[in-house]
């Protein structure tokens, strides 16, 4: 069962940074008119997406150094060892 959510965490993960990565790009290249127009959106909408990605990085270095935290403060104790 261990291994089965540590794949499907590693999955997720994987997927998540793929869409944080790529995704942006693929909405900048959809307000990017055919025709050249007077007024376009692109680069607000670049620069906000290029936050949001500096965003998803920030929260996601964050998260695992709290896991990581997490993970040290409530790893199981080791069991006294008798001493003979």
């Amino acid at each position: 069962m261990r291994r089965a959510f540590t794949l499907i965490f590693a999955g997720g993960l994987v997927v998540t940074a793929a869409v944080a990565w790529f995704g942006p790009r693929l909405i900048a290249w959809y307000y990017n008119p055919p025709v050249e127009l007077g007024v376009t959106c692109k680069p607000a909408v670049e620069w906000g997406i290029a936050v949001y990605q500096k965003l998803v990085l920030a929260g996601t270095g964050a998260g695992f150094l709290l896991g990581a935290a997490a993970a040290l403060v409530f790893r199981p104790k080791a069991p006294a060892v008798p001493k003979a």
